[in-house]
């Protein structure tokens, strides 16, 4: 089994809006300062909000589901030392012995690096004068990292 070791999550505190109003003045400048690494705050009247980058979000969200995965794994397991403890056979051995080898061989979840490409909805008439386009590629970003 290869042992891969991934660069650390190391979200640093980033720009701090203490209102609404402040960040949306500064329009989409504002969130240039947003780059990998680094987490705005955002304070409204109605509480305190996170802003991250795409990237950094979806290496959280993998974390968060390979936790939620790994608890899932740890309760099999500490349920099969339960049974081990209780009746000494070698079916609840085998038991354990699996569900140790299980946990250990599961893969690791993806993160997503970019988003699902767009789709026309069904049902929706377009002018022919109208330009659309669909293609990720072809489209112009206003940030290229």
């Amino acid at each position: 089994m290869a042992i891969t070791v991934e660069k650390s999550l190391n979200l640093q505190n980033g720009p701090n809006w203490s209102s609404f109003e402040k960040f949306r003045t500064e329009g989409g400048k504002a969130l240039e300062s947003v780059k990998s690494g680094t987490v705005a705050t955002l304070n409204t009247k109605t509480g305190q909000y996170r802003i991250l980058e795409e990237q950094d979000f979806q290496r959280l969200l993998g974390l968060a589901r390979d936790v939620d995965r790994l608890r899932g794994g740890l309760r099999v397991i500490s349920s099969s030392v339960r049974v081990v403890q209780k009746h000494r056979d070698v079916e609840s051995i085998d038991l354990l012995i699996e569900a140790i080898a299980m946990l250990g061989g599961l893969p690791e979840l993806p993160t997503r690096s970019s988003f699902e490409p767009l789709m026309p909805e069904d049902g929706i008439d377009i002018d022919e004068d109208d330009e659309v386009n669909l293609d990720p590629n072809t489209i112009k970003r206003p940030l290229n990292y």
